[in-house]
């Protein structure tokens, strides 16, 4: 049966918080992605900017650049507020907070032209705010949002929102250059391993799961709470510089779910995790907010092996959340989440995801889809309710997933 949306339970879990301004944190993260079609005088497009360009991008949305790691394709930087990807040819950068994302794009542009790349297509999206009040020029409405790009760029921005209104619902935005309809880009003729088997486009499409509503104990596992005795209740005790980081990658199951990635994670205090990773063309980004009554993690990769329910769900077992909504961008339109059902979360004892496809713009599409933890069966304890402080968690085991099931 899907999952009414009006739920009372689901309700209670989506409500705004009762908390001072003091005492909060937007977890979710709005998110850029532009594509561009580069030079062939100058191939390697933005990868040709280092770390002090965008340091200077970076401060007109207010965050910083904490570490960075590369590989062939790619530069990835764990930012102060999120993740920064720079291809040759694309940007994608999320940023969480109030910070003032759509700012960057003047100074983009202007290094766009220096590096004599055109722009093909741009994408601007996110979960609905949880704390929407808070948010600073020009992120306080989805309107506002809008108006911005169409001062931008005139009146051909495709604006779309998936999902319920009074939801989870995800707010999306497009520009498309003159040179967005052209012909993507074939893939290498030699395949590696992480390309294998996979549709057209590899890694032109984004996954992205936003979880809401993390149990008691993943909270616990990405801070530094300390309880009664003075201890830490995640028992980490002293760690040097790093290792905090790596034991919470490898706690949460994030290590075995990329195996032989490159990863980059950082633990904040008092609380708070991001994690970089990359493997050849792909990308995968988590970020954790885990004060439990606003908790919030996010995942995001371009491998398409991601969107198998097997995945997905081994991703959702790692942050034990009570709702949890997945979106996929298709540049090309022709991909769309699977139909998943009911059967292919079983482990995490969910329910029937309510699904939607919409297009965007000239040929992209978004798809959507949303359930909830209907019981507390696998996995750590899911929190039900994650603003009033009505976690009621039940005591049920961890199971171990054979071999065959990881």
């Amino acid at each position: 049966m899907d999952f009414p949306m009006h739920d009372p339970a689901a309700a209670a879990a989506l409500a705004p918080c009762t908390l001072s301004t003091e005492d909060v944190f937007e977890g979710p993260e709005k998110k850029l992605e532009v594509y561009f079609r580069t030079s062939v005088s100058q191939p390697s497009g933005f990868r040709q900017y280092g770390a002090e360009a965008w340091s200077e991008l970076l401060s007109l949305a207010a965050c910083t650049i904490l570490n960075q790691r590369s590989n062939d394709h790619c530069d990835a930087y764990l930012l102060s507020e999120s993740s920064l990807f720079v291809f040759a040819d694309r940007v994608i950068l999320k940023t969480c907070g109030t910070t003032t994302l759509l700012l960057v794009l003047p100074r983009l542009l202007e290094m766009a032209a220096t590096a004599g790349a055109a722009l093909e297509r741009l994408q601007y999206g996110h979960l609905r705010y949880k704390f929407p009040q808070l948010q600073l020029y020009p992120s306080r409405s989805h309107d506002e949002e809008r108006a911005y790009l169409v001062a931008m760029f005139g009146e051909g921005v495709h604006a779309l929102t998936v999902g319920p209104a009074d939801g989870c619902c995800w707010h999306v935005l497009a520009v498309e250059g003159r040179a967005a309809v052209a012909a993507p880009r074939p893939l290498p003729a030699q395949l590696n391993k992480w390309q294998m088997a996979l549709p057209s486009l590899a890694g032109e499409d984004i996954l992205e799961v936003a979880m809401e509503g993390l149990s008691a104990e993943v909270c616990a596992l990405f801070g530094f709470e300390r309880g009664p005795d003075g201890k830490d209740v995640a028992g980490w005790g002293p760690l040097p510089d790093g290792a905090l980081a790596r034991a919470m990658t490898t706690s949460c199951g994030l290590a075995d779910l990329l195996p032989g990635a490159l990863i980059d994670d950082w633990a904040f205090e008092p609380c708070g995790y991001s994690m970089n990773a990359l493997a050849g063309p792909y990308y995968y980004t988590v970020h954790v907010t885990p004060e439990v009554a606003f908790s919030y993690a996010s995942f995001e990769t371009n491998d398409p092996r991601f969107r198998a329910a097997d995945l997905v769900e081994r991703v959702v077992g790692c942050f034990s959340p009570s709702v949890v909504t997945l979106t996929l961008t298709s540049r090309d339109g022709t991909h769309r989440l699977p139909a998943y059902s009911r059967r292919d979360f079983e482990r995490t004892a969910a329910s029937a995801p309510t699904i939607e496809h919409k297009p965007l713009g000239n040929g992209a599409a978004v798809s959507y889809a949303t359930y909830r933890a209907a019981e507390r069966r696998a996995g750590l304890p899911l929190v039900r309710s994650f603003c009033d402080g009505a976690l009621g968690l039940a005591a049920v085991p961890t199971p171990t997933a054979s071999p065959e099931e990881a």
